[in-house]
């Protein structure tokens, strides 16, 4: 195996590191962040709160700030993992969010948690914030902290009702801006709501999440521009996506099919002599 580590620093203070150790051994060390991570490949062997930790794919890490640990290989070929490094105040403004009160202390009852599904979800989520999707990364980082805090330490949280109102006029607005990065904050001041709260009752609406609805409205309107005639090079980079290749893969995961097949398949047709409109040769 390749040794490697390859770092992302993120504008909220929010560092990622993508890892692959064989015979490197971590000295005993402290974070003054959270340390959330999802190993990849083997074991990744830890001591830490007195006692031996085995993290292997479907396992998370989750180590406190003080927490003393160290780290190496627990497995011949060496271990891959991801893990994000999460200051103390923005683990605190996600509680805050979600109780109103303080609550840093709820996080995780171990620093190795078995759960596989909670673990895609984390590599998902690193994935996003290391692209730098602004409200799918966002979004995504809020669900996988109070999944892994429900799941894992106990925290109850109560579910309010829908505002109707509230979750449309986000709705509307998510269509208005189909061709910006839009964040979460910024959607919850329109909500009048947490974050949290927002999240929770937008997918309870309308079934998708904000960053996925997003998504489907920007599509719908790629489909739109694409039967009119519009350059797919011009579309995928007026509605926002990173590239041609990105509004491909995106285009065909949601509709089955390539932009240039559907347009092929859905040219708009020219306009009937006497509309007003200007024929082209």
């Amino acid at each position: 195996m390749t040794e490697s580590a390859h770092w992302v620093t993120l504008e909220n203070g929010i560092e990622l590191l993508d890892a692959s150790f064989e015979h490197h051994v971590y000295e005993r060390h402290i974070h003054d962040t959270y340390a959330i991570g999802v190993t990849l490949h083997g074991v990744q062997r830890f001591s830490c709160r007195g006692a031996i930790r085995n993290s292997t794919p479907g396992h998370i890490a989750a180590i406190a700030p003080g927490d003393a640990h160290d780290g190496q290989s627990g497995s011949a070929g060496g271990y891959r993992y991801r893990m994000m490094y999460v200051p103390a105040a923005i683990l605190r403004d996600v509680f805050e969010d979600v109780l109103e009160r303080p609550a840093l202390e709820t996080y995780a009852d171990s620093p190795v948690v078995n759960d596989p599904a909670l673990a895609d979800l984390l590599n998902t989520t690193w994935k996003a914030m290391a692209a730098r999707a602004l409200l799918g990364g966002e979004e995504l980082f809020h669900r996988t902290i109070i999944a892994l805090a429900t799941r894992h330490s106990g925290l109850r949280i109560p579910c309010a009702p829908v505002s109707a109102p509230a979750v449309h006029r986000v709705r509307d607005y998510l269509h208005a801006h189909i061709d910006r990065a839009v964040s979460v904050r910024e959607l919850a001041s329109i909500a009048s709501m947490s974050r949290f709260q927002l999240t929770r009752q937008f997918q309870r609406a309308f079934g998708l999440p904000l960053h996925a609805y997003h998504l489907h409205a920007r599509l719908e309107e790629a489909k739109r521009r694409l039967g009119l005639g519009a350059p797919i090079v011009d579309v995928a980079a007026d509605l926002g996506f990173a590239d041609q290749s990105h509004f491909h893969r995106r285009f065909k995961g949601w509709f089955g099919i390539t932009p240039k097949e559907w347009q092929a398949a859905h040219k708009h047709p020219r306009p009937a002599i006497g509309t007003g409109a200007t024929l082209r040769p």
